[in-house]
């Protein structure tokens, strides 16, 4: 991570001076059965743009496939994770191709409902940076245009 991205180590070490418990290598499928974070639960459990390494054009089914099963993965294990009243927000391009990965059916089939889905501003997030997953541009920004936060809460019938 301190190779790929040119700000890590600064904004890893601000995390950790207000206070911040920082971990690296965690699962998103299966956080919830990790050995520190397996008895705390969340009100807010956040992943802005998640995304998996590309192997394919962002377009391709198999490319899609993948993103589909780490955000599938991360949305079950999480909501393990959460409070009664908690939420997830899971922050996504709304567009083609990045509207066929169906994240509401797939916090459907882990038993979340859509509370609220609201249209990604930056400015919300002072601070905020994103980046590429991969690759060698993975230290570039790239267009965070017409994407929304999906928030999500546990579907109690």
């Amino acid at each position: 991570m301190m190779m790929k991205y040119s700000k890590a180590a600064t904004n890893l070490r601000e995390l950790e001076d207000l206070g911040c418990l920082v971990m690296h290598e965690v699962d998103a499928h299966t956080m919830s059965k990790h050995p520190v974070l397996n008895q705390k639960l969340f009100d807010r459990i956040v992943f802005n743009f998640p995304a998996t390494a590309l192997k394919r054009s962002e377009s391709n089914i198999r490319q899609i496939e993948k993103h589909q099963r780490l955000v599938k993965g991360f949305l079950g294990s999480a909501h393990d994770m959460l409070e009664v009243n908690g939420e997830i927000h899971v922050t996504h391009k709304t567009t083609e191709p990045y509207s066929k990965w169906e994240i509401e059916r797939l916090a459907e089939d882990a038993g979340l409902r859509l509370a609220e889905k609201v249209r990604f501003k930056k400015a919300d997030y002072p601070g905020f940076s994103n980046k590429r997953g991969s690759g060698p541009r993975a230290d570039q920004t790239f267009s965070a245009g017409n994407s929304c936060t999906f928030k999500f809460s546990r579907n109690i019938t």
